[in-house]
């Protein structure tokens, strides 16, 4: 069950696209190529980029004078992308900051949903996070250099538009400023994944911070209480969220015995899966 590609930010700011005469212009010119985007996120301040999947850092590059920071993340398993292919996915992120390349290494892993690292201003002037993707793994190092002289993402199967990347989640990403770009929305129930028995993380939760559990395959049944799941459930909920709350946290892992749709069930209750990765 391939994971769909979600944009990376809560907030869309794109400041600078791939297109026009401005410094990403040569980007995309000449041989080898990539359409790089400037997202600077909700303000003015340094917002978090998001693992829009399962990922791994693959490459760091600068820290301290060695030159802009740059940092190469590749996807542990095959993504769906909006370009309605399947493939591993490789982003390169420039600016952060060595704060936060300092506590990265190549090899270290992250699950849909967390924090890598933040906007910075690393050989840029404000804060904000120069992104480009490609489809496949890192390939030459993770960048060539084009016939305009411009570093570039390296990619096994080429790099792709971001809009061809990835999808816009509405409950995650708010979105201000696209640059004219057009990005896809989430199929709705996440259409085309098939959920099946296994084990699963809860990624997004309700407004009331929990995920609600009920005591059938749908909505209209009865919510299951806190004292009613199991005590493996309770000791999870507890270790979490610090306190007892009638449903799983975001984090918490289970065990789908049985799927009805986008429905399991759970050893105390049933959970929409639409909120939860296949781990």
């Amino acid at each position: 069950m391939a994971t769909y590609l979600t944009y990376p930010f809560k907030t869309m700011t794109i400041t600078q696209s791939y297109t026009g005469s401005t410094s990403h212009y040569p980007h995309t010119k000449g041989n080898y190529r990539d359409y790089p985007i400037d997202e600077a996120g909700a303000d003015y301040g340094r917002d978090p980029f998001y693992a829009p999947c399962k990922l791994k850092v693959v490459r760091i590059y600068g820290v301290g004078n060695g030159g802009t920071n740059t940092v190469w993340l590749q996807s542990t398993e095959k993504v769906k992308l909006a370009n309605g292919k399947t493939d591993y996915v490789t982003i390169m992120l420039i600016h952060p900051n060595d704060s936060d390349l300092r506590r990265l290494y190549v090899g270290r892993k992250f699950n849909k949903g967390d924090i890598v690292c933040y906007e910075g201003t690393d050989g840029a002037t404000g804060n904000h996070i120069h992104m480009s993707v490609g489809m496949g793994t890192m390939t030459c190092g993770g960048w060539v250099q084009n016939s305009y002289g411009k570093w570039v993402l390296s990619t096994s199967h080429g790099t792709i538009r971001p809009q061809e990347a990835f999808f816009i989640d509405p409950k995650f990403t708010k979105i201000k400023q696209t640059k004219g770009i057009v990005f896809k929305k989430l199929p709705t129930g996440k259409a085309g994944i098939k959920y099946t028995a296994g084990d699963y993380k809860v990624i997004k939760v309700g407004g009331a911070g929990v995920l609600r559990l009920r005591k059938g395959p749908a909505k209209t049944y009865s919510k299951v209480k806190y004292s009613e799941m199991t005590k493996s459930a309770q000791e999870k909920i507890l270790k979490l969220a610090g306190k007892k709350v009638n449903g799983y946290v975001k984090g918490l892992t289970f065990t789908a015995l049985e799927v009805k749709g986008n429905w399991g069930r759970t050893p105390s209750g049933w959970v929409n899966l639409t909120y939860c990765e296949r781990i």
